[in-house]
């Protein structure tokens, strides 16, 4: 029975001044910076270019943010932001090098996307329309969790290591992003391990979320960290990457400050 106090209680939360502010923050950068670098590291004459400075690499970093920050919200809505996410994101994780990247947000998470927003519509808090029932996962299944993603990265990653270099052929790249990480770290397999690694930890982390666990945010800190690693090593071995990395690289610092504000929110969420 939902009794009047349990309305209340349930009442789909507004926008904090918090959430407005550092949303406002970090949109603001990437439209600064898609402005600053694009600008002057655009090719006119390549259509594809073009397409990639001022509308790709933008539109899938406003696009992640805007979802992820619903996401901690528990808002349905940010399924729509996702599919516009992952598509866009997907290209300019190819035009970088990063293949695992572009696969799994290409392959699985763009399908995720209507899972998910069944899932959720069929899984809403008590009088609400909007948000998610949000809950936590027993210290059995975090074990389970914890061993199958460590042993999937591994394997992976090996995986990646052995396509790279048909990669760089078929994109006609004089750098191999993977070996650059490598050379920088001196670990043999660095690069595609760290590919890898995000690749398992959003595959799990998504499936967390579908299923409305809290833990997910958990996965979703580590992969940020990575990712902005992985990201400034793409700009640091290809300068020529400014104008659509660097909005991609704002996206992903974006990301991690919403992963830890959404975990204290979601561990909220679970509790009541």
């Amino acid at each position: 029975m939902i009794t009047a106090t349990t309305i209340r209680e349930t009442k789909p939360a507004g926008w904090t001044r918090f959430e407005k502010t550092w949303l406002a923050v970090f949109l603001l950068m990437v439209v600064g910076a898609t402005i600053w670098f694009s600008f002057t590291g655009t090719d006119y004459t390549s259509l594809n270019s073009i397409l990639l400075n001022w509308v790709i690499s933008p539109a899938s970093a406003i696009s992640g943010i805007v979802c992820v920050v619903l996401v901690a919200k528990g808002k349905l809505s940010n399924y729509a932001w996702g599919v516009v996410n992952c598509l866009t994101y997907g290209y300019v994780a190819y035009m970088s090098g990063y293949y695992g990247d572009m696969l799994i947000n290409i392959v699985y998470m763009l399908p995720f996307q209507l899972i998910g927003y069944l899932w959720w519509r069929n899984h809403l808090r008590p009088a609400s329309k909007t948000d998610v029932k949000m809950r936590k996962l027993t210290w059995q299944q975090s074990v389970i969790v914890t061993v199958v993603g460590v042993g999937a990265t591994l394997l992976v990653g090996l995986g990646l290591f052995q396509v790279d270099s048909w990669f760089v052929n078929v994109m006609k790249r004089n750098v191999s992003i993977y070996t650059y990480i490598d050379n920088v770290f001196h670990l043999k397999f660095l690069g595609s391990v760290f590919d890898a690694s995000t690749e398992i930890l959003q595959f799990v982390a998504t499936i967390l979320m579908t299923l409305a666990y809290a833990e997910q945010w958990i996965l979703w800190i580590i992969t940020n960290i990575i990712s902005i690693i992985m990201w400034v090593s793409v700009i640091i071995a290809e300068p020529t990457s400014l104008a659509w990395a660097v909005p991609t690289l704002v996206m992903w610092v974006a990301y991690l400050v919403n992963s830890f504000y959404g975990y204290v929110e979601w561990l909220k969420g679970a509790k009541a």
